[in-house]
């Protein structure tokens, strides 16, 4: 009987450059980004991986990998990338409110977004605001019923996105018919790409 073995690669590596203006810093796989926008830093303690700084780049090793976990490079490389973006030009998640009969008022306070009047309840849903995380109520003029989250970790951005819209599900209604809750409706950079 013929059995399939996974077969590991001796040596599997990728590499990322890092753009201009942007410092990286490694030390026990805790990667540091410095750039015009801030810090951020995250641990890749738990993945089994070289990451270094050879030059302008990052290079991540794994020896004697697997396919599946030679495939977690990749992964690593787009968290640091994700943090590069962050540090340049920032995140913005807009998000609109959707209601069909009960208007949904929502506020910043502080570092709290409170959520009142959702299907008429009476029951105020409140999401704390990560440190970094910044949110504002766009103008009615502008966009109506509409709320801004800014920052420069895309995990905290969206996060509370996702807090903010958990928040506001509908229950024991069918969920056809009752379309109410805030939902994102574009992701962006908070400064212009070019």
């Amino acid at each position: 009987r013929y059995h399939n073995k996974m077969v590991k690669a001796i040596k599997t590596g990728e590499t990322l450059s890092i753009p201009e203006g942007v410092t990286v810093t490694i030390k026990n796989k805790e990667v540091t980004v410095k750039g015009e926008r801030g810090t951020l830093s995250r641990a890749f303690k738990e993945v089994p991986i070289d990451l270094k700084v050879v030059g302008d780049e990052i290079t991540a090793e794994m020896w004697w990998g697997k396919k599946l976990t030679t495939s977690t490079i990749k992964s690593v490389l787009s968290h640091i990338r994700n943090m590069f973006t962050g540090v340049t030009v920032g995140y913005k998640y807009k998000m609109r409110f959707a209601y069909a009969h009960f208007p949904v008022g929502v506020t910043v306070d502080g570092n709290e977004i409170q959520v009142r009047n959702f299907l008429g309840e009476k029951r105020v849903r409140r999401v704390t605001l990560p440190e970094g995380v910044k949110a504002s109520r766009t103008e009615a003029s502008v966009m109506k019923d509409e709320l801004v989250l800014e920052g420069n970790s895309i995990t905290e951005v969206s996060i509370t996105a996702s807090q903010l819209h958990g928040v506001c599900l509908v229950k024991k209604k069918d969920i056809r018919k009752f379309l109410d809750g805030i939902y994102v409706s574009e992701k962006t950079t908070i400064k212009e790409v070019l």
